[in-house]
């Protein structure tokens, strides 16, 4: 029964089915390559926006090179930054030794800054040793990324 409905079915159906299956491929093919398009725009404007990004970057670090290349930068980073450093660190361990072992009692007696100059101080020594050491490993842990490759 089903081999003399089947030859029937194609002679009645067989030029629609044909055109809409035609139709249908000509409309995937057609949304594939629209996307395929996209992605290649896409990617050469990627590629585009990188070596840009690439070009500051390089910039960046020989602009960095001539700044804190110069000997007058260390001096100042000498004079600006150690005795700040200093007297944080000396309060900071009078403060753990005073709570561990001294029952609250200062050891050295390092007195704290009066009020703006705490502020001042806290700004230096953040400025000169705790975002240079956040600074330098980030960028350590992405070149050791950049080597894993």
């Amino acid at each position: 029964m089903l081999a003399i409905l089947l030859p029937i079915l194609n002679s009645l159906l067989g030029g629609a089915l044909t055109t809409l299956a035609k139709t249908w491929t000509d409309y995937k093919t057609n949304t594939l390559t629209i996307r395929e398009q996209g992605f290649a725009a896409g990617a050469a404007a990627d590629a585009s926006v990188l070596q840009q990004a690439l070009i500051s970057d390089v910039q960046l670090n020989a602009l960095k090179v001539q700044v804190y290349g110069q000997p007058i930068n260390r001096l100042i980073m000498l004079i600006a930054g150690v005795p700040p450093a200093l007297h944080f660190g000396l309060i900071f361990i009078d403060t753990i030794l005073a709570s561990k072992l001294f029952m609250g009692a200062p050891f050295f007696g390092v007195a704290k800054l009066p009020a703006p100059y705490d502020t001042f101080e806290w700004a230096i020594v953040s400025s000169f040793f705790l975002v240079h050491a956040v600074t330098l490993g980030t960028s350590n842990v992405s070149s050791s990324l950049g080597k894993a490759k």
